[in-house]
């Protein structure tokens, strides 16, 4: 697993609160913020400038167990009003065998696809 300290630290806190389901929400919301802030960063890299924050959404990040996999999308537009969406699949959540594949598309053209999102993944 070649993740982001802060997407690596939120996937694990969110397969290990598995006790209660306001501690997953908090988890998924988490998770959801580390991806906007991710995806922001990472087309910073690549001379891409977002007018906002990136909107995330997740399907099956609450319910997630160790071992389970989820998904997250979020939606942005760049300075020049191009759109830009990601889509984000976790799989095998917490375990040695996590994998993240993250595809951003800009204007409707994939523009990148990455295993880690931001700071730290190179």
């Amino acid at each position: 697993m070649r993740a982001g300290p802060a997407l690596a630290l939120v996937a694990v806190a969110l397969v290990v609160t598995g006790c209660a389901d306001p501690a997953k929400a908090i988890s998924a919301a988490g998770y959801r913020n580390a991806v906007s802030l991710g995806t922001r960063t990472e087309l910073a890299q690549h001379g891409v400038l977002l007018r906002d924050r990136p909107a995330c959404r997740s399907t099956g990040a609450e319910q997630a167990r160790v071992g389970s996999g989820f998904t997250v999308e979020c939606t942005a537009s760049t300075a020049d009003d191009a759109a830009v969406t990601v889509r984000g699949v976790v799989t095998a959540a917490g375990t040695p065998a996590q994998r993240e594949d993250y595809v951003i598309r800009v204007d409707g053209r994939m523009f990148l696809r990455v295993d880690c999102l931001g700071v730290g993944c190179r």
